[in-house]
């Protein structure tokens, strides 16, 4: 196994899971002038936790890679994923006083949603059937935690959230898709909109799912004959 392959087998999965989780966070963004300054310096951390690991895993790949420039056309994908965060970073940075010129760069994000979308699609598109089955499990909490910042996210964009708001803060709506998620309904805070209450019914058909495979897996664990002991 070449040194290209040994990176790649070691830093494939963190960065799938990293680009995929992380992509609600990219749709908050679209409303994140109305939530605290401590929200969007929030989401300006992660953009800059995306964006400095998937450059460092180009760069380090490049520099293996024996065949450069098949490397930057079979890469794509990952270059283009570095490009949106790049893109999506500078408004972000308002948070923090700094290029508030680029407040403008708001149009930019539906754009930027769609693009990373196609750009996750070509990094996943190695994922098959065989896959999932083997890990059913791992893949089953990945949903949940998917779902849970995806329909934080939606909550933020649907309902009233935002300093002056009904709710005040993305960490409110993430702990709403939280009590939802795990079917608990503390109901201190809640969707008062079709759409808000859309995605609450989602949300708890996707808790009860996935943490019912969860609990398959584990009592198939537990019941699980022993091996025959020599």
């Amino acid at each position: 196994m070449s040194a290209l392959d040994r990176w790649r087998a070691a830093t494939d999965g963190p960065l799938m899971m990293l680009a995929i989780g992380t992509l609600p966070i990219l749709l908050v963004e679209l409303g994140a002038h109305d939530l605290p300054r401590s929200d969007q310096a929030i989401i300006a951390a992660v953009n800059v936790t995306v964006l400095v690991c998937f450059a460092i895993d180009y760069a380090v790949e490049l520099m293996l890679a024996t065949e450069k420039l098949r490397h930057i056309r079979r890469e794509w994908a990952a270059a283009l994923i570095i490009v949106t965060q790049a893109v999506a970073l500078f408004p972000g940075l308002a948070a923090f006083g700094a290029l508030r010129a680029l407040r403008g760069g708001r149009a930019l994000r539906p754009f930027l949603v769609i693009v990373r979308l196609v750009a996750i699609g070509g990094v996943t598109a190695g994922q098959t059937r065989q896959f999932i089955r083997r890990h059913a499990a791992n893949v089953a909490l990945g949903a949940a935690a998917m779902t849970w910042l995806t329909s934080a996210a939606a909550f933020t964009l649907i309902e009233d959230v935002g300093v002056d708001g009904r709710v005040r803060s993305f960490t409110d709506a993430l702990w709403w898709s939280t009590t939802t998620i795990t079917t608990v309904g503390y109901g201190d805070v809640y969707p008062v909109t079709s759409g808000g209450r859309l995605v609450g019914a989602f949300t708890m058909v996707v808790g009860i799912s996935t943490f019912a495979v969860v609990t398959a897996k584990v009592a198939e664990f537990l019941v699980r004959p022993e091996p025959d002991q020599p």
